[in-house]
């Protein structure tokens, strides 16, 4: 079985993938696409126009969330909980991290102060609810490293990243994320899902796009 995942170096949907494959220590290939210059060749293939894809042999399958449970289904070990009802308190969790991503894009992306704002707060609903939620660690559902995991980490990759140039410190004030983001951060699975030279990318995109945050929080 051949497994190649399209990419785009900076998006958190295709880190999620990069991760459960990673913890499952499954070899795979990876293809990076420029999302502002989509080859017709990823279109064909895209129904939504959107990465990640992974190509299995001559099929493709497109959302982070259908991909990785196609691979947990697929190789082991399981990392989706075994008992039915956490794992679809999981799945609706992963919406949480849905929107978390999201409303982080949108107030690093924004462009003018009251959107930056507006998805700030965003934000910390999310991780208010998200403190609420979390028990002993160090992850999601007590010791055992699950997708939902997954899913919520390139937040945690991305706001460090964030907090050191721009001094923002969101989830300073929810010690349970706090310390969830730490664990996650330094599981190596996390920690290699990214490029080498992520942090110089991810800055220069907030540079080029001129971003509220780049023009009124840098140092």
């Amino acid at each position: 079985m051949a497994l190649t995942l399209v990419s785009f170096k900076l998006c958190p949907f295709v880190q999620r993938s990069i991760i459960v494959l990673k913890e499952k220590q499954v070899e795979f290939d990876i293809r990076y696409i420029d999302l502002r210059n989509k080859p017709q060749w990823f279109l064909d293939i895209s129904p939504t126009g959107k990465v990640p894809v992974l190509q299995v042999d001559d099929q493709v399958l497109f959302e982070s969330s259908a991909i990785n449970e196609y691979l947990d289904e697929e190789f082991s070990p399981q990392l989706h909980p075994a008992d039915s009802l956490t794992r679809a308190r999981n799945r609706a969790w992963i919406e949480m991290a849905n929107q978390l991503s999201s409303s982080q894009f949108g107030f690093t992306m924004a462009k003018e102060e009251p959107s930056y704002h507006q998805n700030i707060d965003k934000t910390h609903a999310v991780l208010q609810q998200l403190e609420r939620q979390m028990g002993e660690g160090p992850f999601f559902n007590g010791p055992e490293f699950a997708l939902i995991d997954a899913a919520f980490a390139p937040f945690f990759t991305r706001q460090a990243m964030v907090d050191n140039w721009f001094s923002t410190e969101i989830v300073s004030g929810y010690p349970k994320v706090k310390n969830y983001g730490e664990q996650l951060k330094n599981r190596p699975s996390v920690a290699n899902s990214v490029v080498p030279d992520y942090d110089k990318i991810y800055h220069q995109r907030l540079e080029d796009e001129q971003t509220w945050l780049y023009l009124n929080r840098s140092g």
